[in-house]
């Protein structure tokens, strides 16, 4: 086939007479200067390098021919090295792949070599090496010119066109014209040698220079190689002979290279490269043409359209402020002094404000800026990273604590299960709105009670971009106003309304919790940060601008003392401000946010005091772990306390307090280095394809402590998923109080009909109660106080007729006295329990008193606890003792702050050992009733 007849005119050029020919070849390359550099392919003698020399001077396109000769005559073993040179060999291997179908187009294989002169490329690493066409790289583009002339001559050569025959066509006369032509161009002049060295070109693999030759086409390259791989192996051993005496080591590559398949290609194209040459319609520009544009592909894909990166550069970002860092440190600073030491800051708990008022000033200046610089939000990527960078840490922290509250049991895991899911979904502040949870309470909050602001700035987040963005395309496309007025003037007026929300629906004397936890009534905060940002944030499209500008140092410098005098009344308020107090709720936290906004205008002008002082290291170190410290703080004080002070009467609580400061530290430095920091900043997939490449060996292991927290991992999700499993399916929904209550209530109600058990313990002597008034003659309504100790009062008083329940309220006391009443069961002697859930309101204990009548004796329980509202209702007891002569007071307040050990841990509640001193408040309150000495005043402090 074609492939073969090139491996024939291969040898030929191989052979020794074809050295001796190469010299007439010499003579009529002479006149063509364009193309010398297809004479030193064919290197395997000494003479043609001297041809090489005599076709420099042919090429009158390049200028430096001459130069290019005398180095060739200088190392004319160098040429025939670079001839066969491996690396230039893979170089001419790729050109005659793109020229298979020149080939298949020319008349014979000598014009598929023409066609080669698309690859310019390779000839011009063949010159580099020592060839006269060296210089003339370039020269690559004169041998166009020389091949439109050869075209012209090659005219005549039309019985060369078939191309499965080069070697017929290397016989055949037609070949013996082509020379003539080769007398124009170097490569001609090759062409005649190439068919009379035939014979012993097969064997010699110094054709392959030829191939080499930078106008031998691709599809000549494709023909030759499969028989250059045949024939090579065997011409191998006389090339060795031919070349070792000029230079031992070029012979030695060129043993080396018919054994490569791109190097029998080269041959396969060197020899017909001079026969081809008569072929210049492939040789003409246009079919060089698609080189460049093979070298001009890489450098469009050089410049790919944007992608990630690209967008990342042009992403708005905003100004690094130290001082940020700082204010974070003192929010975080305020709010674990609050946990820990209560007593020492009272108004700790405002440090929640400044974290949303910090949130929305942060989080809007991101909105304002990404929509200015790319006219448009892109929510999916403000969602995912916020969701980056709160949800690792946050849900880490929920799946670890409830694995361990639910391996401790107790108090402490009552509604793992309502806690667990409301903090997944972020609906947490919620949750515990449904649930009737108090914030306040100290024994009553819940291990996951803290995640209820988290969950209201997630609620923000998703909420607060899409009205942002409405906001600004609204005022941007249709009222055609001002990019800040109209934002403005409607982040104002939602901020108001927040406010006012929570003025009016808070009630002085009862649980703020509703009030304080509502995302409705508490958004004020993140409203009034995002109104600053608005204000200050530059509306500039350039993303290189500086996110919040300066009006000048004027405007620095008041920004700085308004901002130092801000600091000063939120200390004040951080001292004085309790959350007992009304004012708190009716413009007390209004007034914490408005503080908040100064001080982050004053710490962005990084000007005056609060600069220097939240620009220190430790309130920036604080600052940075804020969120992780803000998760874990809590939950360590809490299961301190399950484990060292279940029953709540430790003498020394501080001491848990110190314990668990250093605790959290460093469970929320760890949190920030390997959790926090990883994820926000990688990703999740990266974060995890990173952990996963980590692996280490168990040399490794031993090494370091990230090491040996890789395997640890797992076995930590393992039993954290284990332990929220177990902790869900398996959830208390009731304390140990709570459980007491509801047998005792059981009891209560057997008791009333008339199938009271016997007594657990024997009735007191009969001296320690007044001996008129027995059991069946005592109607007692209460709250949940008297429900705990109603066990003690049926003891006391066998056949007396209780109705207590949970969070019962005077309103709800009068219902089921009108119904007593109304039913004929009301009694002579009345026992009241009531103000533990709040005093009553006004007239209401006045009317209670005239629907029981003046008839009865009414003994009332003085309320005891650490509620707020608790000085009220004793008040309301003592004032209806003083107004009403039928109107005793049982003095269990007195009772219950002499014997603290006997109460639950809320403080509140009896246990069963307390229990007695309650009914004991109510005998001393009938003996002063049989004795008629009346007392209107109580040891309580």
């Amino acid at each position: 086939m074609p492939s073969k007849p090139s491996a024939n005119s291969e040898p030929s050029a191989a052979s020794k007479p074809s050295a001796a020919s190469k010299p007439s070849e010499a003579k009529k390359a002479a006149p063509a200067k364009a193309e010398p550099k297809e004479v030193a392919p064919a290197k395997p003698a000494q003479p043609p390098i001297k041809l090489s020399a005599v076709g420099a001077p042919k090429a009158p396109s390049a200028p430096k021919p001459p130069k290019a000769s005398a180095s060739q005559r200088q190392e004319p073993p160098k040429a025939t090295a670079a001839s066969q040179d491996p690396k230039k060999s893979t170089t001419t291997a790729k050109a005659p792949k793109t020229d298979k179908n020149k080939k298949q187009t020319s008349t014979s294989p000598k014009q598929a070599a023409t066609a080669r002169p698309a690859a310019a490329a390779p000839a011009i690493k063949l010159g580099s090496v020592g060839a006269p066409p060296a210089p003339g790289a370039t020269p690559g583009t004169t041998r166009k010119t020389p091949a439109a002339k050869e075209a012209a001559a090659a005219k005549p050569a039309p019985k060369q066109e078939p191309k499965q025959e080069p070697k017929q066509a290397a016989k055949s006369p037609a070949a013996k014209p082509a020379p003539k032509e080769a007398a124009k161009t170097a490569p001609k002049q090759v062409a005649k040698p190439a068919p009379k060295q035939a014979p012993a070109a097969k064997a010699t693999p110094p054709a392959k220079p030829k191939a080499e030759q930078k106008p031998v086409p691709a599809p000549a390259a494709k023909q030759a190689p499969k028989p250059a791989a045949k024939a090579e192996p065997k011409p191998v051993p006389p090339a060795a002979k031919t070349e070792p005496k000029p230079v031992p080591p070029a012979a030695e590559k060129s043993a080396s290279q018919p054994k490569n398949l791109p190097e029998p290609k080269q041959v396969a194209t060197a020899q017909p490269a001079p026969q081809q040459h008569p072929a210049p319609q492939q040789h003409p520009a246009p079919q060089q043409h698609p080189a460049p544009q093979q070298n001009n592909v890489p450098e469009a894909l050089a410049i790919p359209p944007e992608n990630k990166t690209v967008k990342k550069d042009r992403r708005a970002r905003l100004r690094q402020v130290k001082g940020l860092d700082g204010l974070r440190g003192l929010a975080v600073l305020a709010v674990v002094i609050y946990h820990f030491f209560g007593d020492i800051l009272p108004g700790g708990y405002l440090g929640v404000d400044l974290f949303f008022v910090l949130s929305g000033f942060l989080i809007t200046s991101l909105l304002v800026r990404e929509y200015r610089v790319n006219n448009t939000i892109s929510l999916k990527d403000f969602w995912i990273r916020r969701f980056r960078r709160i949800l690792p840490a946050a849900l880490v922290t929920l799946f670890i604590v409830t694995a361990i509250v639910t391996a401790i049991g107790g108090d402490i895991a009552v509604g793992i299960r309502e806690q667990f899911l409301g903090t997944l979904f972020f609906v947490n502040n919620w949750t515990q709105i449904a649930t009737s949870q108090s914030y306040f309470a100290e024994n009553e909050v819940q291990v996951f009670a803290h995640y209820w602001s988290l969950a209201v700035e997630e609620q923000f987040y998703i909420i607060w971009p899409l009205v942002t963005l409405g906001i600004f395309v609204f005022t941007q496309r249709r009222l055609r106003r001002s990019p800040r007025r109209v934002p403005m003037l409607v982040t104002a007026l939602l901020a108001v309304l927040s406010a006012a929300a929570m003025a009016l629906l808070f009630t002085p004397g009862e649980d703020p919790t509703r009030v304080y936890y509502g995302t409705d009534t508490h958004a004020f905060g993140l409203l009034i940060g995002a109104f600053l940002s608005l204000a200050v944030t530059s509306t500039r499209n350039d993303p290189r601008v500086d996110s919040w500008p300066s009006a000048g140092k004027f405007e620095a410098r008041v920004a700085g003392a308004i901002g130092a005098l801000a600091l000063v009344g939120y200390v004040i308020q951080l001292l004085f401000m309790g959350d007992d107090l009304a004012v708190t709720y009716q413009g007390g936290l209004l007034l914490t946010s408005v503080l908040g906004v100064l001080m982050i205008w004053g710490v962005i002008r990084e000007t005056g005091p609060l600069t220097w002082i939240f620009r220190t290291n430790v309130m920036r170190w604080l600052g940075q772990r804020s969120f992780s410290l803000y998760l874990w703080h809590w939950p360590v004080i809490m299961i301190l306390r399950a484990l060292f002070d279940a029953d709540g009467h430790m003498d020394h609580k501080w001491i848990l307090g110190l314990a668990a400061v250093p605790i959290a530290l460093l469970i929320s430095e760890i949190s920030y280095q390997h959790v926090e920091n990883p994820f926000r900043r990688r990703g999740y997939k990266q974060t995890w394809k990173d952990y996963w490449a980590s692996r280490p060996s168990f040399h490794e292991i031993n090494e370091g402590f990230k090491k040996v927290a890789w395997p640890v991992v797992p076995l930590l999700v393992v039993a954290c998923v284990g332990g929220v499993v177990y902790g869900v399916v398996n959830s208390n929904d009731k304390t140990e109080l709570e459980q007491e209550l509801d047998q005792l209530q059981r009891m209560n109600q057997e008791a009333n009909k008339g199938n009271a058990p016997a007594p657990a313990t024997p009735p007191p002597p009969k001296e320690e109660k007044a001996a008129a008034v027995q059991g069946k003659d005592i109607t007692a309504v209460g709250d949940s106080v008297m429900l705990a100790a109603s066990e003690a009062l049926n003891t006391n008083y066998p056949g007396i007729y209780i109705d207590a329940d949970v969070s019962r309220h005077y309103t709800a006391g009068m219902d089921v006295l009108r119904q007593l009443n109304d039913s004929g069961k009301l009694r002579k002697n009345i026992f009241l329990g009531f103000g533990t859930n709040g005093p009553a309101f006004p007239n209401q204990l006045e009317e209670m008193i005239n629907l029981i009548g003046p008839d009865r004796q009414i003994f009332m329980a003085m309320p005891y606890g650490d509620r707020e509202w608790m000085a009220q209702s004793r008040q309301d007891v003592l004032d209806a003792a003083k107004a009403h002569d039928n109107v005793y007071i049982a003095d269990w307040c007195g009772h219950a702050q002499s014997h603290q050990d006997l109460l639950f841990e809320d403080g509140v509640h009896p246990m069963p050992e307390g229990a007695q001193e309650y009914a004991k408040s109510f005998d001393e309150a009938l003996a002063q009733a049989a004795n008629h000495e009346k007392k209107t005043t109580t040891t309580c402090a």
